[in-house]
């Protein structure tokens, strides 16, 4: 996985952007090229004043130096400088763009992915560990290429021209000085070859302690409410300390080898300097040679540790990488193959045919379900928590397809239309009022966002939330805090209403719709929702069975499968569960 993901990563770099690395690849080498063509003027400086300095020893005169000669020397090495320093921040600035640009792709990939996924994977994971990696993950790899790819190619450049530029000035020192970069190259594979795992688990750490820390937030009401606050430290404390252990252990990984290497090439050093003195005693090697030859090795060796230390932040980039690539190469919902059947002058006859669905192989939740429902019907679904209500409605919206039989509208296996389309039919009040960021109009709009202001108006009196929305500052501009909470549970609930009534589909679906409003204001909702029913297909999943009391069908179910199916005076005659669950709201005061 690790070279599949490294490959992928190269893949992100390039694609879009070889201008942009060309010139990066350019800048890199002249910079490098400056930076190894200073040393050689150096040593022609010290050797002059060198040289200057023997002759007046010999003859006996005052030592002079010759200022237009070192003045060369001095204007020589500041243009070198200021070459390095123009392409180096040229390389720098577009190694930032070409960063950026790669984590724009990637999050845009991660995005589409996300919109393309099954509802199961979103039932199975845990939203923190998402956003960990839409966010700790790409930003991780921004920083490896901000930082580390332009530095890692120009440590490169340099270690090989120094290593050329070595040889030039003595073959022989230079094969002491590869046997010690050998040795701390071995060195730094070895400690780079078990740092990515390290990695790997530091990151999947950190997206726990992220997905504890949003599930804690979210859910600090619950947590206060029954004092589980001493409960809810203690397993965050057990998370942090197992992120703090692999942090530890990655950031160990990481700093080991700079001073592991450096310690292999001092010892080089001390040889070459010695090696060099007596090179000079006996007239091999002029002072300013040997110099030049020192600040090569140095170019050699610590560059060796920069690409010891950079590689080991790749290795943290490619696990990241690993884990982004394992959503986006996760089964999503299958491709829909085109043309795709349509439903013209829509009806709402619904059929279910001996259906079948489990949510894993070999465990069936629902085995032969066959239903009928015709055109304008109001259907609800009731049953004792797990019985199968909500994935009744899921299978019709196609967020899970059926293993076996067939669901029709109109008589069209819904199969055979596009889930979009399928799902434009639809409109739906779910018990958890969701809204999103943006005003009150934008919320009401979401479904028909080309609506008229008349038209959300009116969506807004039948859900009864105008009157409530002009007492507000803004108004219907007024801007929703995060998941508005700046409105009560039953305000929230009213604008998702008026939401579908803006939508006006040709079927409905009611999750307890009004579960969380008061009884006043539950009687003008059920009216404003009979009237938007009348004529459209309804399904309501339903708790309180006195509010379904005029249905037109009546799906009893339990264990995965409708047990009795019927009117609400029919099921009561049956004196079957329906009626025991009936008698039981009723005894305990929940009609």
């Amino acid at each position: 996985m690790k070279g599949t993901a490294l490959k992928r990563l190269m893949g992100y770099l390039f694609s879009r952007q070889r201008g942009k690395i060309t010139i990066v690849l350019v800048s890199n080498v002249i910079s490098s090229l400056t930076t190894l063509a200073a040393p050689m003027v150096l040593a022609e400086a010290i050797d002059h004043i060198a040289d200057g300095i023997h002759i007046a020893i010999t003859e006996g005169s005052s030592f002079q130096i010759n200022l237009q000669t070192m003045g060369l020397f001095i204007a020589a090495l500041l243009a070198l400088y200021l070459l390095n320093f123009a392409f180096k921040y040229l390389e720098q600035y577009l190694m930032a763009f070409i960063a950026e640009t790669v984590c724009l792709h990637m999050r845009k990939d991660l995005s589409n992915k996300m919109g393309r996924m099954p509802l199961r994977f979103y039932d199975s994971t845990e939203k923190g560990e998402i956003l960990s990696r839409a966010t700790n993950d790409i930003e991780k790899i921004g920083e490896v290429l901000r930082e580390g790819l332009g530095q890692l190619i120009t440590s490169l450049i340099t270690m090989i021209g120094s290593i050329v530029m070595m040889i030039y000035i003595s073959p022989v020192f230079t094969v002491i000085s590869v046997i010690t970069i050998g040795v701390a190259t071995g060195v730094t594979a070895l400690i780079t070859k078990r740092s990515r795992k390290n990695f790997y688990e530091n990151q999947v750490a950190l997206g726990r302690v992220n997905a504890n820390i949003e599930e804690a937030f979210t859910g600090q009401l619950v947590i206060k409410a029954f004092s589980r606050e001493k409960m809810a430290i203690k397993e965050f404390d057990q998370l942090n300390n197992t992120m703090c252990e692999a942090s530890h252990k990655s950031q160990v990984s990481m700093f080991v080898v700079s001073p592991a290497v450096r310690l292999i090439n001092s010892i080089g050093y001390t040889v070459i300097a010695v090696l060099g003195g007596i090179s000079i005693l006996q007239g091999r090697l002029s002072i300013g040679t040997v110099q030049a030859y020192i600040q090569y090795l140095d170019r050699a060796g610590e560059p060796l540790i920069e690409c010891a230390f950079i590689w080991n932040m790749m290795q943290s980039a490619i696990a990241s990488g690993e884990r982004i690539f394992e959503i986006i190469d996760m089964d999503e919902e299958p491709v829909e193959s085109e043309p795709r059947e349509k439903i013209e002058n829509l009806k709402g006859d619904v059929t279910f045919q001996h259906v079948r669905f489990g949510y894993s192989k070999g465990n069936p939740l629902m085995q032969d379900v066959n239903i009928r429902v015709k055109s304008g019907d109001k259907v609800a679904i009731v049953g004792p928590t797990g019985a199968g209500k909500t994935t009744l409605v899921n299978l019709l919206m196609r967020f899970y397809d059926i293993q076996g039989g067939k669901i029709t509208i109109d008589g069209v296996d819904i199969r055979s239309l596009r889930r979009a389309d399928l799902r434009k039919m639809f409109g739906m009040v779910l018990q958890d009022a969701w809204l999103f960021g943006g005003s009150i109009r934008e919320n009401i709009a979401y479904g028909k966002s080309d609506a008229t202001e008349e038209k959300i108006i009116k969506a807004s009196k039948a859900a009864r939330m105008d009157h409530f929305i002009r007492t507000m500052p803004e108004g219907y501009d007024t801007v929703l805090e995060e998941d508005g909470t700046n409105l009560s549970q039953g305000q929230r609930q009213l604008l998702t209403i008026a939401r579908v009534i803006l939508a006006n589909p040709s079927l409905l679906i009611l999750d307890e719709a009004t579960s969380s409003v008061d009884t006043r204001t539950e009687l003008e909702i059920q009216k404003a929702m009979d009237h938007l029913m009348r004529g459209r297909t309804g399904f309501i999943i339903a708790h309180r069975l006195s509010t379904i009391r005029d249905a037109d069908l009546i799906l009893v179910m339990n264990h995965g499968t409708i047990i009795e199916q019927g009117t609400h005076t029919e099921l009561l005659a049956k004196k079957g569960f329906y009626e025991n669950l009936y008698q039981s709201q009723f005894a305990y005061g929940n009609i």
